[in-house]
């Protein structure tokens, strides 16, 4: 029978900060900006060759301290069960499952929640890139208790953030898409060193 604090733990949410694969879709624009160019208007490209810039840096600075003061606020009852993990190399995908593995618990997420800018979403696209695999940084995927909290202080300061999924009392991972749902596998190589550019 599980106690207490077993049964807590399996309420907490998987929240995300910032958008996924910005630094790897502000290199695919500048790698491919005349075919880009030839398919979008031109401010598109030039958009998203600024993305990862100063401005995402410093929300994404404040979004780790935002959620270091939330879990230090909420006591030392978190230091086993709170987790957060930065998206790099390999993209979201990889970085859910390093934190599935730092953390040990199952939990349940909804793909279609997942941030991601549009210009992404029409890059990746065009050149079949899967934006699930792309190069990340100023994002963070994390599991906290009173996640509602937290994300709302965030917005309040201008931080996307979003509750994407929950943990469970299983030690599966599951991802649901539109009606589908699959397993989190391992991770694959990052899109960027499939085309050869990191």
């Amino acid at each position: 029978m599980k106690d207490a604090n077993d049964l807590k733990k399996y309420s907490y949410s998987v929240i995300m900060t910032g958008y996924i694969g910005l630094k790897g879709t502000a290199i695919l624009a500048e790698k491919y900006r005349e075919k880009l160019d030839a398919r979008f208007p031109l401010y598109l490209s030039r958009e998203a060759m600024e993305f990862g810039g100063e401005k995402d840096k410093e929300e994404f600075e404040a979004a780790k301290k935002a959620l270091t003061d939330h879990i230090e606020k909420h006591g030392a009852v978190l230091e086993e069960t709170a987790f957060a993990t930065e998206v790099k190399e390999g993209g979201f995908l990889t970085g859910l499952y390093e934190l599935a593995k730092e953390s040990g618990l199952g939990f349940e997420l909804d793909l279609r929640k997942i941030p991601v800018r549009q210009e992404t979403i029409e890059i990746c696209e065009l050149l079949e890139v899967n934006p699930y695999h792309l190069y990340s940084e100023s994002c963070l995927i994390a599991i906290v208790p009173e996640a509602g909290a937290l994300v709302t202080n965030l917005l309040d300061e201008g931080i996307n953030a979003v509750i994407v999924g929950h943990t469970t009392d299983k030690k599966a991972h599951i991802l649901h898409n539109d009606g589908t749902e699959s397993h989190l596998n391992r991770p694959e190589p990052d899109e960027l060193n499939r085309l050869g550019l990191i």
